[in-house]
């Protein structure tokens, strides 16, 4: 009645201007624990490969243990790969324990399953454990005492720890900021993991997720070697 009084055209009603429409779309199945799960894991390496050496190697220099085994034929770069790859091992050990936990408490998915995405996740693992051993190695050679290493472990690591993707997307933070955490060691490798993990990529197929990894391990290894003393 109110449009024939007021002479309102058919055009102009509000049911020809809005149209609700179902639709059904379906999923991947992933959800904020798929996310999650991969990101604490890439966190996890990061956390182990630079509090864990830091203090470590701090303790072997005012121990004493350093410049003894300066007196024997090893160079800084023999001791650093020894030291680094030790803890590679414990680096994917520790990788494999958060992955069954998200799988199988949380339910959340690693990969389709097979026995080559467990490949790609050590192989990954391995990369983002040699990075950032090296890491704590550079800080451990650079720093004297436990006073002065341990904040400044905690200057590099949670800055990345909370803008390199772990807990929540990228996509939230600010344009510049996300753009700067995109070249984040932290960032390409809690990306590779996810995209092993929930898409079962393979590590090959990386791409950039790798070659940013390789080109920081090579950068922060030199640092190290540059950095390390035996006292």
């Amino acid at each position: 009645i109110f449009k024939k009084i007021n002479k309102i055209p058919d055009e102009y009603s509000f049911e020809n201007t809005f149209q609700l429409e179902k639709e059904m779309v379906e999923g991947n199945g992933t959800g904020y624990r798929e996310f999650l799960v991969p990101g604490v894991a890439a966190m996890a390496i990061m956390q182990g490969g630079i509090f864990g050496v830091v203090f470590s190697l701090i303790r072997f220099k005012t121990g004493g243990v350093l410049r003894r085994l300066k007196a024997t034929p090893i160079g800084p770069s023999h001791f650093l790969v020894g030291q680094i790859s030790t803890r590679l091992i414990v680096t994917v050990l520790q990788t494999y324990v958060l992955l069954l936990v998200g799988l199988f408490v949380l339910g959340a998915s690693v990969g389709n399953g097979s026995f080559i995405n467990w490949v790609d996740i050590t192989i990954l693992a391995l990369f983002g454990g040699a990075l950032f051993n090296a890491m704590g190695l550079a800080v451990s050679g650079w720093a004297n005492t436990e006073d002065v290493a341990a904040p400044v472990a905690n200057i590099i690591a949670l800055p990345m720890m909370f803008l390199s993707g772990v807990f929540f997307p990228l996509s939230i933070l600010p344009g510049w900021l996300a753009k700067i955490s995109e070249y984040f060691p932290l960032t390409y490798l809690a990306d590779g993991m996810r995209r092993i993990t929930v898409e079962g990529a393979s590590v090959f197929s990386l791409g950039s997720d790798l070659i940013g990894l390789a080109v920081w391990t090579v950068i922060i290894f030199l640092l190290a070697t540059r950095m390390f003393k035996w006292e």
